[in-house]
């Protein structure tokens, strides 16, 4: 699947941007849109409003919001390490997510991508 468009959070980093971009994926760094430290409601409601799923580690925060603003799909990991040490693996489940739901039918919901790392790499 290519051409869905992905705003990484802060902590997400440069190389899983570009094995993304690689995939074709269009993908932008949160904090080269808006700088750093940007709200989390600020991200989640700029998301919707441009059909952009949003990656973060963040889940605490971001679990909360999404029952409270319309968004394009939040994509959350709880091991903030995983994109780095195995960014090619965590593109093949983004890939996965997107191939079987399509980027309209993750509005409004969470994707646990380590759930679905485990079943495509455990």
């Amino acid at each position: 699947m290519t051409g869905a468009r992905i705003l990484l959070d802060e902590h997400v980093g440069r190389v899983f941007e570009r094995v993304l971009s690689e995939r074709g994926y269009e993908v932008e760094q949160a904090k080269d849109v808006f700088g750093e430290f940007t709200e989390d409601a600020e991200l989640l409601t700029w998301c919707g409003e441009h059909g952009v799923a949003l990656m973060t580690n963040n889940a605490r925060d971001f679990e909360k919001l999404h029952r409270e603003i319309d968004h394009a799909g939040l994509l959350l990991y709880y091991d903030q390490n995983r994109p780095d040490e195995d960014p090619e693996g965590v593109a093949r489940v983004v890939d996965e997510v997107f191939t079987q739901y399509g980027a309209t039918d993750i509005e409004n919901e969470i994707v646990d991508l380590d759930e679905w790392y485990d079943w495509l790499h455990g």
